[in-house]
């Protein structure tokens, strides 16, 4: 098995947990190895609106002259005067290719919003088999109205030109990895062709039926206080302890009577008059043994990651609320915005795939003193686990493997169990399986940045 460390920022304590994050998502854009490859790219997103399912499709002119045949004045280039003509030649296209059905209903798409790059040659050298069709870009917005919220959505994509970037001699049909947000989830989701077509049902996508269910940490049971019983027991008690003291020959067998006595009265009388009583030194909240708190730790653990998943703002912070604690929290969910924002940006979309533990070890397991909002109980957990991530990128596919070692602190509150802490020990990349581009790391990636908006028709 192949090991390297991952080269991620160095921050300690409770800090370590957004750049863990960041981490274990396989450094976004610099996972994505060499793109761009020297061969046809598309990006495809997806986002089903309220009154619409917009698809928006950025390709080179490769990938571009892959599915229609548009004549230009050079082949190299579009020129922004050619825009009208390319958008008729798209939409005829769509109207033939991308239909989708909605409820079993064909829907016919509208073609709109292109644009037309035109970078420089700073890559150029990248591409020397496609020069400049492998650079520039166009990029067009697919949308197909809806009159009412759908229950079914069928799409199928048709186009898959040879992907030279996985065997330039015998190159297979390119495997189009997509991405689509929809009902508040992000989903990914891939064309072959052998299975073309995308196919959505609505389903709920409440965050209480896509996280694990954590048990709320129990309550410890009161000393239950027998009054009637205990009353008895002393009365014959102190009966029998001054028969037993007495000089007189008989005394004894008395107080022996009393006793015996007492001890039957007061364990009929057991359930009669019974009060609850919690001293002020007896924790409120249950200790869980060592397999419980196992048991709780690891689907609290992995409730993180499925942040991820989330579009919005508000959805993104409830699922991490559900885990975390405290200014942990806050710093963790700004972690997370911010590195989807930065993915928007460049176009690598980093996903977690699998959170797989490795080894757990509960190291301590105690009563917390009180943060004034009530009691708390906690412990501090070793754990090993392994995060299966994948970046799609242009299309493309890359999958990592990466391993931590880390000390967490767990915390339980009437409310909830809660991860208040980590301490980072370890960070491995495991190249665990084969990347189905061929690549293994390294390059800037294939940002965004050179559409230009004066292109836009």
């Amino acid at each position: 098995m192949n090991r390297q460390i991952v080269d991620c920022p160095h921050v300690s304590g409770w800090r370590i947990l957004p750049a863990l994050l960041l981490c274990l998502v396989i450094g976004r854009v610099q996972a994505s190895g060499l793109d761009p490859a020297d061969g046809p790219h598309v990006e495809l997103k997806l986002a089903l609106e309220e009154d619409a399912l917009r698809m928006e499709v950025t390709m080179n002119i490769v990938f571009l002259d892959h599915i229609i045949s548009f004549p230009r004045e050079s082949v190299d280039r579009i020129d922004p005067i050619e825009g009208p003509e390319l958008l008729d030649a798209l939409q005829a296209w769509s109207d033939q290719e991308l239909l989708a059905k909605v409820d079993g209903i064909d829907v016919i798409p509208v073609v709109d919003s292109l644009m037309i790059s035109d970078p420089g040659t700073d890559l150029l050298p990248l591409f020397p088999r496609t020069g400049m069709r492998g650079i520039r870009k166009v990029r067009f917005m697919v949308t197909w109205s809806l009159k009412s919220a759908p229950q079914e959505i069928e799409l199928e994509w048709v186009a898959y030109p040879p992907d030279v970037a996985i065997d330039p001699d015998d190159p297979p049909p390119m495997r189009i990895a997509a991405e689509a947000a929809v009902e508040g989830i992000r989903e990914a989701i891939f064309f072959t062709v052998d299975s073309p077509v995308w196919l959505w049902r609505s389903g709920s996508t409440s965050i209480e039926e896509r996280l694990a269910s954590i048990p709320i940490p129990e309550e410890a049971p009161p000393w239950s206080l027998p009054l009637v019983s205990l009353g008895v027991l002393v009365f014959f008690m102190a009966l029998g302890l001054a028969n037993l003291a007495s000089k007189k020959p008989a005394s004894s067998q008395y107080g022996l009577a009393y006793l015996a006595l007492g001890s039957v009265c007061a364990w009929l009388l057991g359930g009669v008059a019974v009060v609850e009583y919690r001293p002020n030194s007896r924790n409120a909240l249950e200790l869980p043994d060592r397999e419980a708190a196992e048991a709780l730790f690891v689907p609290l653990h992995s409730n993180i990651y499925r942040a991820f998943d989330y579009v919005s703002e508000s959805d993104i912070y409830d699922a991490l609320e559900r885990s975390v604690s405290g200014e942990l929290l806050d710093v963790l969910y700004r972690s997370i915005y911010e590195s989807l924002v930065i993915e928007e940006e460049q176009g690598a979309l980093s996903r977690v795939i699998a959170v797989r533990p490795v080894d757990l070890e509960v190291e301590t397991i105690e009563v917390l003193p009180s943060d004034g909002e009530g009691p708390r109980i906690g412990f501090t957990a070793l754990y090993r686990w392994q995060v299966d991530g994948r970046v799609t990128h242009w299309g493309h596919l890359h999958e990592r493997t990466n391993e931590y070692l880390a000390r967490f602190d767990v915390v339980g509150s009437a409310a909830a169990w809660r991860i208040g802490a980590l301490d980072l020990l370890e960070q491995e990349r495991i190249n665990q399986f084969d990347d189905p581009d061929g690549v293994d790391g390294g390059g800037d990636g294939f940002t965004s940045d050179v559409f230009d908006e004066d292109f836009e028709f």
